[in-house]
Parts: structure tokens; sequence; C-alpha cells
């Protein structure tokens, strides 16, 4: 574990802690949108295909940002401003979206609201990279474990709130963790890292571009999964409550798979992980449309578990290919490609299960994670 000393006194292991609750809150945000998915659905009449735009309104611009943001903020060190932005965004867009009175006012808060999405993690990963230069991957799996609690809250908490509330007051008190990270952060963040950094210059190597694409490829997979998971129980039988939970733990196995993935990623590499993954999660989705007489809920967990093994690899990876000063635009231009690739997958679910039904989209998924299986094999391999 490195020792590296921040300008404040914060250590590696409390930036870490404070970093991890940043990831908690962002990634809950970041889950919000499948679980009001089937009241805003209801409220303003859409078809799937429409209810796929709101997701990609919350991704498509912010993927693009993603790299721009983190080379910006390489260039200025002004890590902290960005991520507080990326939570005031969040919050403004959740009571914008509150005070919608038709579609295109929806979308445009929930593209608002997707600006946040292109803040966070470059940052987070250039501070806990830098601090643990060592041990990246068990300090990711660690950060991990932050926003899959998020992950696996959000399901429990919107459904709960939506269920109490009208979906607007819930929309509301959903804004208020966002300005309270803000504040907490604005206090807990160093402004700066503790020592003298390279200037960035616009590099972006083979490798990277290649790994940008398979990460997009499972969390495309991913996205068109969870944004209609909860529809699809409730096509199933299940209530928006029952729905709300069967995903939240299929969110928490994936606060266990995240640690378990970085730890893996610290002595085999990537490559065999992504590989492996990305051969787990097909198979149990096909397992899950396929009407085994097994619990569902348990190929929907092994789906979540596979799929999110890879996100701190992912990022730990990104840190690796870069050089000291590039680490916010390399892990921007991985999480920034793969969100943009993932923002279509939602809109091209629901046109598919518009066509045909829900079962048959999420078949069509697997296509996605067999291409990633083969792209895994010219990903670099350990530490490189």
């Amino acid at each position: 574990m490195s020792t590296l000393a921040l300008k404040t006194t914060t250590s590696p292991q409390k930036l870490l802690g404070v970093l991890t609750t940043g990831h908690l809150i962002n990634d809950f945000y970041n889950v919000t949108l499948p679980f009001l998915l089937p009241t805003l659905i209801a409220t303003f009449h859409l078809n799937f295909f429409q209810a796929g735009i709101l997701a990609i309104a919350t991704s498509l611009f912010s993927g693009l940002l993603q790299p721009v943001v983190g080379y910006a903020a390489d260039r200025s060190g002004r890590r902290k401003a960005v991520i507080l932005c990326g939570f005031l965004a969040f919050s403004l867009g959740l009571v914008a979206a509150g005070f919608a009175t038709s579609y295109i006012m929806l979308v445009a808060a929930f593209f608002i609201f997707g600006l946040g999405k292109s803040t966070f993690h470059a940052q987070s990963t250039n501070f806990i990279t830098r601090a643990f230069s060592t041990s990246k991957g068990r300090a990711m799996g660690i950060h991990g474990i932050g926003g899959s609690i998020g992950n696996f809250s959000a399901p429990i908490i919107v459904t709960s709130l939506i269920v109490a509330f009208t979906w607007q007051e819930a929309l509301f008190l959903m804004a208020i963790p966002g300005v309270v990270m803000v504040i907490f952060l604005g206090v807990a963040l160093p402004i700066h890292l503790g020592h003298q950094e390279e200037k960035p210059r616009l590099k972006i190597p083979r490798k990277l571009i290649l790994l940008a694409i398979n990460f997009g490829l499972i969390l495309m997979f991913y996205e068109g999964f969870l944004v209609f998971l909860p529809t699809f129980l409730m096509e199933q039988g299940s209530s928006l409550s029952q729905a709300g939970f069967i995903t939240a733990f299929m969110l928490f196995v994936g606060f266990l798979a995240q640690p378990v993935g970085g730890y893996i990623y610290d002595r085999l590499g990537g490559r065999y992980l992504f590989a492996i993954s990305s051969l787990l999660a097909a198979v149990s989705l096909l397992l899950l449309t396929s009407g085994w007489d097994l619990p569902a809920i348990l190929f929907i967990a092994l789906v979540g578990a596979s799929a999110t093994a890879t996100f701190p690899v992912a990022l730990a990876m990104g840190s690796e290919i870069a050089d000291g000063a590039n680490v916010g635009l390399s892990v921007g231009m991985v999480f920034g490609v793969a969100s943009m690739l993932a923002s279509v997958t939602p809109a091209m679910t629901g046109y598919v299960a518009d066509l045909f039904d829900m079962q048959t989209a999420f078949r069509l998924l697997t296509v996605l994670a067999v291409a990633a299986i083969g792209l895994s094999f010219f990903m670099p391999g350990k530490h490189n």
C-alpha cells in the first residue's frame, strides 16, 4: 500500500472511505430510473421505446462528456469541484423531473440528471489509484462496495418512496442526498493530490479503446437487462415492491462480486475475468428466459454478479493503461465510451419488446455478452 500523502491530512484509508461513501450515493442515483419507469410509463402513457429514450437521455451525453471532463480535470487538477458539480446535477435533474408536465420536459430533466453521471468515476479512480499504487484492484474493489450498496438500496428506497408518497414527492425526497453529498465531500475531500502531477497529453492507446469497447458490450448487456427488469418481473406477476426486492437482491450480490472481481484482477489480470463473467452472464440470462424449473431470482442474481464483477476491474485497468498524467482521461474514456454504447440499449430493448415481448428482447441481449467473450481474448493480460 502506498503511503502517498495528500495536501490535506487525509490518509489513503480515509480518502478511500470518503470516496466509497460518495460512490454509494452516486450509484444509488445511477439505478433509480428502472424503478421509476413503471410509474412514469403509466403517468405519461409511454410505450417501451419512449421509456428507453429516457434512459438514453441519462446516459448518451454524459458518456460523451466523461473523457472531456476527465481530461479537463487532469489539466486543471480540480477533481473535487468536478465531483461536487455532478452531485448537484443529480439533485437538480430530479427536482426538474418532479415538476415535469409533459414527456419532453421529462426527457430534458433526465438529461440534466444524466450530466451527474459524467463526473464521479474518473475522478474518484484517479484519487484512489494514486493513493494505492500497489493494490489498485483491491482498493477499487472496496470502492466498488459503496457503489453496490447504493445499487441494491435504490430499488427498496425508490419503490418505498413511490408507494408512500406521490411520485413527484418521491423525486423531491430523492434529491436530498445529492445536496448532502455536496456539503460532505466539500468538507472531506482534499482539493488536490499531494504530489506534483505531470501535465496530461491527449494520448489514447489502442488497448484502451479495446478495453472501452469490451466494457461497453458488458454495460450494454447489463443496462438493457437492468432498466427493464422491474417491468419484466411485473409482467410475470410480481408487484412493484416484489420487483424492487428481487432487483435489490441482484444488486446485493453485485455488492459481493465487485471486491471479488478486484481481488482476481490483482492476481490474474482482467482478460480471463472479462471472458468468464461474460459467459456466465449470457448463460444465466438464457436460462432465466427459457422457463427452467428453478427460482428466477437465482438466474437474476448470477446475471448481476457476473456483470458487476467487471466494473472495478475496468476502472483499474484503465488507470493501469494510462500513464501518470492521463488517469482522468483514460478512465473517462473507458466509462464514457461504455456509457455511450450502453445508452442505446434500453431503447433497442424496448423496441424489440414492443414488436415481440420482453423475453425475446432479453434473449437478444446475450448476443452482446457473446461478443464480449470473443473480444476479451484480445485484451491486455495481467497488469499490462
